[in-house]
């Protein structure tokens, strides 16, 4: 069975999808996933509401959640990479194709983390491109709003 619920951060609506087990979906969108079986239940999502709360209002610098990535080869090469990204810290995309041995392959990562089905708890916000912030699925304002919040 599929669960969703719509959590109210300080940068808007965030849409949230997981199984019965993992966190499978995280959204920018200001609306719920539109999956017709996913049953709107904000008690599965508890623990994960706890995380993004105590990570926009006390500081927490990473997400202890149970997820799932469905990506194997290169892409999960990158959210590996990803992952270890430190809070408060940013990387390039041309630093990350280094890290997963292809330094060629900078738009590559690129595209990687604009499919990124986990932002936030994989900090995609975190990777920029050498002559600014790059991209980001919500928006280059939720970006820079991340990104500041984590230099404090």
């Amino acid at each position: 069975m599929l669960f969703t619920h719509l959590y109210n951060s300080p940068v808007g609506g965030i849409s949230l999808l997981k199984d019965d087990s993992d966190l499978i979906g995280v959204s920018f969108s200001n609306q719920v996933f539109c999956d017709a079986n996913a049953r709107n239940d904000e008690n599965t999502f508890k623990i994960i509401i706890n995380q993004l709360n105590e990570y926009f209002f006390e500081g927490r610098k990473n997400f202890s959640i149970q997820y799932r990535l469905p990506f194997t080869g290169f892409r999960s090469e990158v959210f590996k990479e990803m992952i270890k990204i430190p809070y408060g810290e940013c990387v390039t995309y041309s630093y990350l194709a280094k890290k997963v041995g292809n330094p060629k392959a900078y738009r590559a990562v690129g595209s990687s983390c604009g499919k990124n089905p986990l932002p936030l708890v994989v900090p995609c916000h975190r990777v920029v491109s050498k002559s600014g912030l790059g991209g980001f699925t919500g928006g280059l304002d939720v970006k820079r709003f991340l990104l500041e919040l984590e230099s404090n």
